[in-house]
């Protein structure tokens, strides 16, 4: 029991979601440093958005893992993730995974809904950009597979998160936050396209 815990715990790539902790964490901080004009700055908001925003993250992680084994990207050759390739887990398992975390994100949207004081509209827009960003990527259209998926990581681990994360304390949106974002968004971006140089040879395999 113990072990497969830490299978799917491993399957989440836990070691990845600073791209997703900092920017949530900077949209707080930005709350409390703009002016705001209704309400207080909430620490159950910020719990629930975090757990949202994470909740996303890793249930991109798991549908690019999916992708990356079905469509023969990660072989047993020559692979950074060992889920499916070694048989961590089955792709059924990993299925089921990614739609448990797609769930909890979506209860803790509803939740925010209802604690937060932004409109529910402006909120659930762009908290479905970023879920369904976090799917395109891999899944679907695969991005990541026709060299768009920088640009989608730049806007998710930037802009997208911090707006998320600053409109659920604030109920409101500021151009700001874009600015703010921006170095964010450059450091992640940053991390992948090393990511990409170091698996130039293997991609284009």
């Amino acid at each position: 029991m113990e072990e497969k815990l830490s299978s799917y715990l491993l399957a989440l790539r836990p070691w990845s979601l600073s791209a997703s902790l900092i920017p949530t964490l900077l949209g707080c901080a930005l709350a409390v440093k703009l002016p705001i004009e209704k309400g207080q700055f909430s620490w159950i908001i910020l719990f629930v958005t975090l757990l949202t925003v994470i909740s996303v993250h890793c249930a991109g992680n798991v549908v690019n893992t999916y992708y990356d084994y079905v469509l023969g990207i990660d072989t047993s050759r020559r692979s950074d993730d060992r889920t499916l390739v070694d048989h961590i887990l089955s792709e059924s398992e990993l299925v089921s995974l990614g739609v448990m975390l797609y769930l909890v994100s979506s209860a803790g949207f509803i939740l925010l809904s209802y604690i937060s004081p932004a409109k529910m509209e402006h909120l659930a827009a762009v908290f479905f950009c970023g879920l369904s960003s976090s799917f395109l990527y891999s899944g679907c259209l695969g991005l990541k597979y026709t060299a768009l998926g920088d640009v989608l990581i730049l806007m998710i681990f930037g802009p997208i998160t911090v707006l998320f994360a600053f409109m659920s304390q604030t109920g409101r949106w500021e151009w700001a936050t874009i600015c703010y974002a921006l170095p964010v968004a450059l450091n992640t971006e940053a991390i992948l396209h090393s990511n990409n140089t170091r698996d130039l040879e293997s991609d284009r395999q």
